[in-house]
């Protein structure tokens, strides 16, 4: 690179000298042809073209000269005819000028363009190296003195002055240049190399050649050569990186020892065999489990210990041959006692050198527990699916994860739908949001919450379910999963509404029966008394009934007191209460009464309604009614005290000729 450099250093240098010549001979016969082209011009100011031809002639002579030529701009010579004379003569109209003519001769060497150049006014100039020639071409300026003669030509430019001047001394300086040039670059280029060849044999060979018998002796084992380079270049940072790789290659390099003693500690087994599977070591883990001594197994082949031997299938072998390693081959090894441990082993071949017996590694882990834990895992997999609840489970941010059959069952959506979805999707909106937040805390707090909720199905259907939640923590105490289980209770909800109604209603008439009708007594006489309204009582025994029952049968009886408690139910408000708490006895409830008379109304209405013949079982039944009417709180603030004052006015009604009712502290206390 510094030679390289020096040279085009040297060749520019060169360069820059030969056009400084070249320019300095430019420079010296360009001031001359400029002295000869002032000349020219006073000699033609004399008006006499001879002395123009003779100082041409004369010029021409000169050594340093090589042509001299005045041409006309159509690049004819001039002063050779007399076409100029004639000219001139013909512009004074006389004979003034006459001389000897020559024969015209037309210049063809210059080139035209730039001769054409020079006509309209531009000095031109041409070095040719190859000649060694440096041509002018002047343009002849016409002054005002001239036009007395040259008038008939209007233009500035008369003629060209053509000067050709040798540059052969130009040449031999720039010659004598280059010869210094090649000889001091030649000296230069030596000493240069002379020292480089010093330099790299001190700096770089002899500092790799240290390198290479050191890295020699590491290949033969020697860990303790070191590389001492005084130098501070790339290369004596080099040694160091050498010397920091001989300290970690000595950190890193352990003994047989070593090995084994880390063989020994790990606690999956480990065979190493030779490539006809001989075992050639086996560690503590190997032995401890299959329950051998160490010379029980040395030499012995491995398949020997495998329940069918552990003879690869032609894939493994491709990719034990390719890759050096397989992975996860599944083999069942024989204890000493007989039974089988399924072990799950890694074969990798270890080559200790190029030329060096290659060794087979089997690294084997007893995957026992992993079976029994995948068999329980199958068992819980396979009770998840056949079990009739659903069961749903979440991960820590309470996202869909795992479903059930029976949850899609029950719900309606499939597990495409659900998985990764909040179980939100399921919530109805009875559950008010306070419901929810009580709910997670209890969860959170106590790991589980159990309870009846109402969600609604893929199809809009509300239900009821009975759910339970579990929170499912991991070693560190932190919730992984929320597993949930519910059931439908739909069922069970309409069968204890069934059971509700049979027990607080007539199973005849569908009427509420005695204890409900109780119940709502007691609620209505409590309103009452909050409220300042009147509640009333009345007491309805059905005359003739039993003549009835008794002429038709109990199933004429029966559709009677059906249509009887139909009846009874349309002439009262639907917030009233109709109830059946007898055979032939009913009880209605009026609340929120004013005055005494809208309770007569009622009473009127009923008695009318029972005084025609009621159908039942298309048999027209002759029946009437007898009522009793007794007023809360008025009568009484306790129920049952109220029911007997009305059923006191009841009987004397009946007694008093039937089909007619009775005001319980009207009549009954004026009967007293």
């Amino acid at each position: 690179m510094l030679l390289a450099t020096f040279a085009v250093s040297q060749y520019l240098l060169f360069t820059e000298q030969q056009e400084s010549i070249y320019q300095e001979e430019v420079e010296r016969a360009s001031f001359m042809a400029d002295g000869l082209s002032n000349s020219l011009q006073t000699l033609m100011l004399s008006g006499n073209a001879s002395y123009a031809i003779d100082w041409l002639d004369r010029i021409s002579e000169s050594p340093e000269l090589l042509t001299v030529q005045v041409l006309r701009k159509d690049q004819t010579e001039a002063f050779l005819d007399g076409q100029t004379l004639n000219n001139v003569n013909a512009h004074l109209e006389s004979e003034l000028f006459s001389r000897p003519l020559r024969s015209p001769r037309k210049v063809t060497d210059i080139d035209a363009t730039s001769f054409a150049k020079v006509v309209n006014g531009q000095q031109f100039n041409e070095l040719n190296e190859a000649t060694g020639e440096l041509t002018f071409l002047l343009p002849i300026n016409a002054g005002d003195e001239c036009m007395s003669c040259h008038g008939y030509d209007a233009s500035k430019v008369r003629g060209v002055l053509r000067i050709t001047t040798s540059v052969a001394h130009a040449q031999e300086r720039i010659e004598q240049a280059r010869s210094d040039t090649i000889f001091y670059g030649l000296s230069v280029a030596f000493v240069i190399g002379l020292l480089l060849s010093l330099f790299i044999r001190r700096q770089i060979l002899g500092p790799l050649e240290h390198l290479t018998e050191a890295a020699t002796d590491i290949a033969e084992g020697d860990l303790n050569t070191r590389v001492n380079l005084l130098t501070r270049t790339e290369i004596g940072k080099l040694g160091e990186s050498f010397n920091h790789m001989t300290d970690a290659l000595k950190r890193s390099t352990v003994s047989r020892e070593y090995f084994e003693t880390i063989m020994s500690s790990m606690g999956e087994m480990l065979f190493v065999t030779d490539t006809e599977y001989k075992i050639e070591f086996a560690n503590p883990a190997a032995l401890t489990t299959l329950g051998h001594e160490l010379e029980e197994l040395t030499g012995t082949p491995l398949e020997s210990l495998i329940s069918g031997d552990i003879e690869l299938t032609p894939e493994e072998e491709k990719q034990l041959a390719k890759n050096g390693e397989i992975k996860s081959i599944e083999r069942e090894f024989l204890h000493k006692s007989g039974h089988k441990i399924p072990v799950l082993i890694t074969v990798t071949i270890m080559q200790q050198g190029e030329n060096a017996a290659c060794q087979i590694v089997h690294a084997g882990r007893d995957i026992t527990r992993q079976k029994r834990t995948e068999r329980d895992l199958r068992l819980a997999a396979k009770v998840m699916e056949s079990d009739s609840n659903a069961i749903l489970v979440c991960d820590d941010k309470a996202n869909i994860v795992l479903v059930n059959p029976a949850f899609c069952d029950i719900t309606g959506y499939s597990r495409e739908e659900v998985i990764g979805n909040n179980p939100r999707i399921l919530s109805s909106g009875r559950q008010t949001v306070d419901f929810y937040r009580k709910m997670w805390s209890t969860l959170h707090s106590e790991g589980m919450w159990a309870g009846e909720i109402w969600n609604k199905r893929k199809n809009g259907e509300v239900y009821p379910e009975w759910l339970s939640i579990t929170a499912v923590r991991n070693d560190a105490g932190e919730i992984s999963n929320f597993v949930s289980i519910f059931y439908d209770i739909s069922e069970q909800k309409n069968i204890e509404q069934r059971l509700s109604h049979m027990a607080h209603h007539d199973q005849l008439t569908g009427l509420p029966n005695r204890t409900l009708f109780t119940d709502r007594l007691e609620h209505a006489l409590a309103h009452a008394i909050r409220d300042k309204y009147k509640v009333g009582l009345m007491f309805i025994d059905i005359d003739g009934f039993k003549a009835i029952n008794d002429n038709f049968g109990h199933d004429v009886g029966d559709a009677l007191l059906i249509e009887i408690a139909n009846r009874l139910g349309e002439l009262v408000r639907s917030a009233d209460t109709v109830a059946r708490v007898g055979g032939d006895e009913f009880i209605i409830i009026l609340e929120n009464l004013i005055d005494l008379e809208d309770m007569v109304q009622v009473a009127d209405k009923i008695l009318k309604c029972f005084s025609t013949p009621t159908m039942a079982a298309e048999i027209a039944c002759d029946i009437g009614c007898s009522i009793g009417i007794a007023i809360g709180p008025d009568d009484s603030q306790n129920a049952d005290e109220l029911v007997k004052k009305a059923d006191t006015a009841m009987y004397l009604a009946k007694t008093s000729g039937k089909q007619q009712y009775r005001i319980y502290n009207r009549d009954c206390i004026a009967a007293d």
